[in-house]
């Protein structure tokens, strides 16, 4: 997996990255906090540029959450989803989503 933030479309807190998956290509943005070793993304948008909706499912979306943990070297990501504009529910706001870092037996 290969994580690319796009400088000339992230200012201030605002990150967007893009994300190169086995599944395709996913779009991020969103509001960025680092806090000890947490790292919490408000307002999150998720845009599949050559990925399907429902096609990376819920492993892979643990899995790229996990492998981000590992890059950044965070014990956890919350996620503070946006509303919803289109799909399933609009003008919903998602519920909060904490992942916390898995440490391999080895470690």
């Amino acid at each position: 997996m290969i994580i690319d933030i796009i400088g000339e479309q992230s200012e201030g807190s605002v990150a967007t990255a893009r994300i190169e998956t086995a599944a395709g290509t996913v779009m991020v943005m969103a509001e960025v906090a680092l806090e000890g070793r947490c790292l919490t993304l408000r307002g999150l948008h998720v845009h599949g540029v050559d990925v399907a909706a429902n096609e990376l499912r819920v492993a892979g979306l643990r899995h790229m959450v996990q492998e981000v943990m590992e890059d950044l070297n965070v014990d956890e990501i919350v996620i503070e989803g946006s509303v919803r504009t289109t799909g399933a529910g609009p003008g919903r706001t998602p519920r909060r989503l904490r992942f916390a870092r898995k440490i391999s037996p080895a470690k």
